[in-house]
């Protein structure tokens, strides 16, 4: 939050692997205006986690220090993403009774509690627990129960957990860049907030965000989360395998990715060499374009695979009726949609931030679509934000926000 104008502006901080982003919003009426932004590059992460907490600090520093320069405005507080190997999750169900016949808000509370009574992995905490679907007395399924007579109400849910450890250090980041931490929202689902739409998330969709250190897996039906992964490969990957194939340096190899990088070799147009600077020394060698392209598709097939397994392991096709919605600085790349479809057979393609006002050009691009993601839940979330934060501890406060926040979104 910037100082002076509490009311009006919000401020969200996309920690990635490759880069930190910090959007500042301007509330209108029910909607959010973007009108500022900092960026900096990310050194202290590696896939999602905080590896070096000095470096952590200063990049986060830097990016909200932009943002301060671009509004003239000091912000002190912010809702930042958390994503990462150490993010899991699983299914879990509650059952209650109702004692007095219709069905209230402290139920649908207590029926939650009981879903979460599960036993935890050492070291890990529950940082999310979203309902899919209610069951009254046995036999009707609903969203919402509220007002229903019943005398017994289930849940199923969906849990996720999170490593305590990596998570406390990354506010102890923020702390240390001067930024009281609002909220954490796991990234996959800030970024289907950014890019799906209603009748997307009512009708069953996937979105695949792909990151520079991890890929962020979500699977959405009835505008519920039904199954979220996070997967260990990423942008970073493509970037090494190129670094090492062509045996340059891996700034040079992430300069070529993104000028020359095509995700399929069936739609390249024409065979093309160009000049790159090898490992060592200041020699220069030619390579031809199919020899780059031919590293990045391999990369890319391996993703794409690892994702239709965990689609079919965890048997949710049927729920991805509007097929899959890919996000994200890895979207980017050339003809990602050519070799994404035929491997998903389902209709695919690029999400980027929905907003009703004009979004600054630059940041009309899956690369924000966290970030803004992350501001859209804040303005969702206004009045239970402020509340915790005058009636609970950081810590516990983080944690049961984020354990409770996509109930009071949908």
């Amino acid at each position: 939050m910037a100082r002076g104008t509490k009311d009006q502006i919000v401020v969200s901080i996309d920690i990635g692997t490759t880069k930190i982003c910090v959007l500042v919003g301007r509330k209108r009426g029910d909607q959010i205006e973007v009108i500022g932004v900092g960026k900096s590059p990310s050194y202290g992460l590696h896939k999602g986690v905080v590896v070096d907490v000095a470096k952590t600090i200063s990049s986060i520093s830097q990016a909200i220090k932009e943002a301060e320069t671009m509004t003239g405005l000091s912000i002190d507080s912010a809702c930042i993403g958390v994503s990462g190997a150490h993010i899991s999750s699983l299914h879990s169900s509650g059952v209650i009774p109702i004692k007095n016949g219709h069905i209230k808000s402290i139920d649908i509370a207590h029926v939650l509690d009981a879903a979460q009574a599960i036993p935890l992995p050492q070291g890990c905490q529950i940082l999310h627990v979203l309902p899919q679907y209610f069951i009254i007395n046995g036999q009707d399924i609903v969203q919402d129960p509220l007002g229903m007579h019943a005398v017994r109400l289930e849940v199923q849910t969906h849990i996720i957990m999170g490593a305590v450890s990596s998570v406390q250090t990354l506010l102890y980041c923020c702390q240390s860049a001067g930024v009281t931490v609002t909220d954490i929202v796991l990234e996959q689902l800030a970024s289907a907030l950014a890019v799906l739409s209603p009748d997307e998330l009512d009708l069953g969709v996937a979105v695949l965000d792909i990151g520079g250190g991890t890929s962020d897996f979500a699977v959405y039906k009835h505008s519920t989360v039904r199954h979220t992964k996070v997967i260990p490969v990423a942008g970073n990957h493509v970037t090494n395998d190129i670094a090492l194939g062509l045996r340059i340096m891996k700034e040079e190899a992430e300069a070529i990715k993104k000028q020359y990088g095509v995700a399929s070799l069936q739609i390249m147009n024409n065979e093309k060499l160009i000049e790159v600077e090898m490992m060592q020394g200041n020699d220069l060698q030619v390579i031809c374009i199919s020899d780059l392209v031919h590293i990045v598709e391999c990369r890319m097939k391996e993703l794409f695979t690892l994702v239709v397994d965990d689609i079919n392991i965890s048997n949710v096709r049927g729920f991805m009726s509007n097929g899959l919605v890919l996000t994200g600085g890895g979207s980017l790349l050339q003809g990602i949609q050519d070799l994404a479809e035929p491997l998903f057979n389902c209709p695919i393609r690029i999400g980027t931030p929905r907003v009703m006002f004009d979004l600054l050009e630059t940041l009309q691009s899956p690369l924000y679509a966290t970030g803004y993601g992350l501001l859209m839940y804040v303005m969702n979330n206004e009045k239970q934000i402020r509340m915790n934060m005058r009636t609970e501890p950081l810590t516990r406060r983080v944690f049961e926000s984020m354990r409770m926040w996509l109930t009071d979104f949908f």
